[in-house]
């Protein structure tokens, strides 16, 4: 395996902590956009990653993963769901994680955040996401790419408001604007 940095992104405002295996750049970043492409066999290496970025990071207590939800449109353009796929690897290999695939869903259509300005960013994902469940105790979100924090800060609010009690992040990589 390539070598990469895991690191603690800054401190998002609705986030206990934010955790990410790599920078968006060299071999991590063509293998994320290869796999956001189709790619299904980048996969198994970048579950591996977000594994052990969650090994050196992330809380040992029991969490409940979430998947930031990917669009129908994206989904049936790869030929699945690229991040409910990583946490479904992710659950397998970490006992004290458990899935929950379906609580957070979108609740309307979000533009892809390529291109926008953090403004932007933040406006695209306002209001954007729903949680179906109730929860308690502590979620990972996990999200392939961040950037300015937009959608993992806006997922998160409305997981609290649907009981979680500690929210925490976990990316494939982070922008410089996350160190």
């Amino acid at each position: 395996m390539n070598r990469v940095n895991p690191f603690q992104a800054r401190n998002l405002a609705q986030l206990d902590g934010c955790f990410c295996a790599g920078d968006y750049s060299g071999w991590l970043r063509d293998s994320v956009i290869c796999y956001k492409n189709g790619d299904l066999n980048q996969g198994e290496l970048l579950s591996k990653l977000l594994c052990l970025t969650s090994e050196k990071f992330a809380p040992d207590s029991a969490l409940t993963i979430i998947p930031i939800p990917s669009s129908q449109e994206k989904v049936s353009e790869r030929g699945y769901d690229s991040i409910l796929h990583l946490c479904k690897k992710l659950a397998k290999e970490k006992p004290n994680f458990t899935l929950e695939a379906s609580c957070l869903v979108l609740r309307r259509r979000v533009f892809d955040q390529v291109g926008l300005s953090a403004i932007q960013r933040q406006a695209n994902v306002d209001g954007a996401f729903e949680a179906r469940k109730n929860l308690s105790g502590a979620v990972m979100l996990v999200d392939d790419v961040i950037t300015t924090g937009a959608t993992l800060n806006s997922a998160a609010r409305v997981l609290r408001l649907a009981g979680a009690q500690q929210v925490f992040a976990l990316a494939l990589c982070g922008s410089p604007k996350t160190r």
